[in-house]
């Protein structure tokens, strides 16, 4: 685990939020009174993201005690795949020095939840990932190393 919050300065966070904003546009709850980003792991995923760009950071200490995990709602794998794919181009491969508190790894948790029976312990390495990935789900780990061959 790291012990010094890291800059937010080494990555795009504002390419990991555009897709997760997609997935918010499109939920029929978006923008009604029924929209709880705090209980949704869309929501609280964006919310990361965009609490981390405001302080300039990557790590929120504690925050991976707090995903929502009740969170019941239905999403398209097709949606969730791009934004994904972005958590994994934006990953630094961290291998030791990984945390589950930077809020890369807080958003790929957050959607591994809304598509996956079970989170992958991140290996620290993409390409580690995407074979943990194909273990759990064949059609998944395809849908996204297509996507991540998209914009290299």
């Amino acid at each position: 685990m790291t012990a010094t919050i890291r800059s937010s300065d080494i990555v795009s966070l504002e390419a990991m939020i555009t897709p997760l904003q997609k997935i918010c546009n499109e939920c029929d709850l978006f923008n009604t009174p029924e929209c709880k980003p705090a209980a949704c792991i869309v929501g609280f995923a964006r919310r990361s993201l965009q609490f981390a760009r405001q302080k300039g950071i990557l790590d929120i200490p504690g925050a991976a005690k707090h995903i929502p995990r009740s969170d019941m709602k239905h999403y398209y794998v097709g949606n969730i795949i791009p934004a994904l794919a972005e958590t994994c181009r934006q990953c630094r491969e961290c291998r030791d020095n990984h945390s589950p508190d930077c809020v890369i790894a807080l958003t790929r948790t957050c959607l591994e939840n809304a598509i996956l029976p079970e989170n992958i312990s991140y290996p620290g390495s993409i390409f580690m990932y995407l074979a943990a990935l194909k273990n759990q789900d064949r059609e998944v780990a395809k849908m996204l190393a297509d996507e991540l061959s998209k914009k290299q």
